[in-house]
């Protein structure tokens, strides 16, 4: 709803053309992934903390955010001239790096050791 609906907000706003259309491709590349990579490095995080499994979640946000999203983001953005559009996926690639590395861990069943207290 939010994609159909982006280019009727934008007539609102005093903007060229080029800046419409980037703003509809990020849109599009974060709803897009919003959908399909978060739930699992978002939602899956943080059932992993709720079950005890904070440290090694917090090892892996803050690693994934230095390596995937800054990293990234300077490669993408600065280096290879891509702009925000290279930051956004470097947003993207940092939600993929989390995905994986918590389906893999929700999957090991390493986090059932863990007590709540």
């Amino acid at each position: 709803m939010i994609l159909i609906f982006t280019p009727l907000f934008l007539r609102f706003y005093a903007l060229e053309p080029q800046t419409k259309q980037l703003v509809i491709w990020l849109v599009l590349i974060h709803n897009v992934f919003n959908a399909v990579a978060f739930p699992f490095s978002g939602a899956l995080s943080n059932g992993l903390r709720a079950a005890g499994d904070v440290k090694f979640t917090m090892y892996v946000s803050v690693l994934s955010t230095i390596a995937g999203r800054l990293f990234l983001s300077y490669l993408l953005g600065i280096v290879l001239d891509m702009g925000v559009i290279g930051i956004a996926i470097a947003m993207v690639c940092d939600w993929v790096i989390r995905a994986v590395i918590f389906v893999w861990r929700q999957k090991s069943g390493k986090w059932k050791e863990f007590e709540v207290v």
